[in-house]
């Protein structure tokens, strides 16, 4: 070292001890500036002696007026590999963190940043951001998207995301913060990007479903009661018992829609998910194998869906690209697969794409195509596929109906409601439920007359219910029971106040009116079974508790 050198230097080390004499509050500090200092004191000092300074003193030749800081609030680690800062407030301190990084961290009045990093501050700081689909109005029943390509760090590389309260849907009303920050290629974490929401809770009943002695109501709010037989676990509870009156079971919550086949149901979850549970001989719960199952369990590949449907013993899903994926018993052509005699895993449907919603009948399917075609696929055995014929198809076919707005299977006949509220049907009508007298069998689309703005049908079995827009309810076929005989023609079900939420299981029809009354007609002589229903899901939860007391 010159003798310029050894004057600086002396000069440096005087000022610096001189200034450990005053006292530590005289100047304030920058502890993040003030790090940088060190930072590049530590690199140069390395450099010069391929180790760690073990004294904070040793440093003081590599800075540039350090007299003008406040040394006595910054020591070394006994390692040299950590910066001490005394008594920082606790919210300046996690900020110096994040933004440092590292193996940074906070010990007592003590506040330890890394030095063993050189070089690596990032020359753009990473900055955390994401958006949100919806972006406003979220409900319980709400699933979020979030997206982060609003993130900036340098190169674009991003280690970590740090995440807190992200949900794809929030089951509780509240007011809730989310909250972001992100890591980048040098360990360095960004600031908190935050967004608060309001979740509200959408009151009213959403749905029914109902058949093979499975009932279940659906809330607006993405909670759902049941009650029925449970003898294969279909009610997904986790026991096999019965259950007589309405419950409540977590393991529903977030289910958008419900889909009831025999002695099995599907389960289709607010994200998109599938479920099952029940009985699973054919493969109907698309598991993997053939176990029942008395909990809901979740179905492997299937993603993004739309709707369920379920038929006698086999099922069907619809993705929101318009595919459409089925599982279970193909003994009738239900899966369009000629090798094998079910699957006990989902099949994409080849040839049918392009779907807006589907129904499964006892054994095949129909799939409505936007723009207002219907294709068809498996069991034909009385022309309920409507392609003029009956007898067996090889592939989906483009059926005969057309500017349907919606499809409706049943048990062998298919029905389907048109743009213009008039509804048509082909196959099976041995009990009238194609509603029209003197033929056994239809194989072309025919009307269903005496019916017009006709808003949705529910099928199963040999049993029809059509809703009006008017919210009046009509029924035909056959309601299954002992005594009951065929009604070729549609009979309005009188005493009903605007139906709002309905239900067939081809023996009963139930309907929920506008003054939550739940009607249960097994018949047309009038005399219903009525209760009254709570609109709200946490007034059927007080009730419920109040019973307990």
């Amino acid at each position: 070292m010159n003798f310029l050198g050894i004057v600086v230097t002396i000069g440096s080390l005087i000022g610096a001890v001189a200034y450990f004499l005053k006292d530590k509050e005289e100047i304030p500090i920058d502890a993040y500036k003030d790090y940088e200092v060190f930072l590049n004191a530590m690199t140069e000092y390395k450099n010069n002696h391929s180790d760690y300074a073990k004294d904070i003193r040793k440093l003081l030749p590599f800075m540039s007026n350090p007299e003008k800081m406040n040394l006595k609030r910054y020591g070394l680690s006994l390692d040299g590999k950590f910066l001490t800062v005394s008594h920082l407030p606790e919210e300046e301190a996690q900020k110096l963190i994040n933004e440092i990084g590292g193996d940074s961290y906070i010990n007592g009045v003590y506040t330890y940043l890394t030095l063993r990093r050189m070089n690596d501050l990032s020359e753009i700081k990473p900055i955390a951001h994401f958006s949100m689909k919806p972006d406003n109005k979220f409900s319980t029943t709400t699933f979020i998207t979030y997206e982060t390509s609003g993130c900036i760090a340098e190169n674009g590389e991003i280690l970590e995301r740090k995440w807190e309260n992200k949900f794809a849907t929030f089951k509780e009303p509240g007011i809730y913060t989310i909250r972001l920050k992100i890591r980048d290629k040098n360990n360095n974490w960004s600031d908190t990007f935050e967004r608060e929401i309001k979740v509200v809770e959408e009151k009213g009943i959403r749905d029914i479903e109902a058949y093979d002695g499975s009932f279940f109501m659906l809330y607006k709010n993405g909670r759902c009661l049941s009650r029925g037989k449970n003898e294969s676990g279909q009610l997904g509870i986790g026991s096999l018992n019965p259950v007589n009156d309405l419950k409540y079971n977590s393991m529903y919550d977030s289910v958008l829609q419900i889909a009831c086949g025999e002695g099995f149901n599907v389960f289709k979850f607010h994200d998109g998910s599938v479920g099952t549970a029940g009985s699973n001989r054919y493969g109907e719960l698309a598991t993997g194998d053939k176990n029942a199952q008395k909990t809901i369990t979740s179905v492997w590949g299937l993603e993004n869906i739309k709707q369920v449907s379920a038929g006698r013993k086999f099922a069907a899903a619809l993705d929101y690209e318009g595919n459409v994926f089925v599982w279970g018993d193909n003994s009738d052509g239900q899966l369009m697969q000629d090798e094998v005699q079910d699957s006990m895993l989902p099949i994409k449907l080849e040839g049918v794409t392009g779907i807006k919603q589907i129904s499964c009948g006892a054994n095949f399917g129909l799939a409505l195509k936007y723009d207002g075609t219907v294709m068809a696929w498996g069991d034909n055995t009385h022309g309920q596929l409507s392609v003029g014929y009956k007898g067996s198809v090889s592939e989906p076919v483009v059926t005969l109906f057309s500017n349907v707005k919606s499809v409706h299977a049943g048990d062998k006949y298919s029905l389907v409601v048109t743009d213009s509220g008039k509804v048509f049907g082909c196959g099976n009508n041995a009990y009238g439920q194609l509603g029209t007298k003197g033929k056994s069998e239809i194989f072309f689309p025919t009307e269903v007359l005496r019916l017009k703005d006709v808003e949705t049908l529910k099928v199963r079995d040999s049993l029809t219910l059509a809703v009006m827009k008017t919210g009046k309810i009509y029924v035909w076929g056959n309601f299954n029971g002992p005594g009951n005989k065929p009604m070729y023609d549609p009979v309005e079900i009188t005493g009903i106040n605007y139906a709002k939420a309905f239900a067939n299981n081809g023996k009963k029809c139930f309907v929920i009116d506008s003054n939550n009354d739940f009607f249960v007609i097994s018949d047309l002589s009038g005399k219903y079974d009525k209760k009254k229903m709570f609109e709200n899901f946490y007034e059927f939860m007080e009730n419920e508790s109040s019973k307990v007391k």
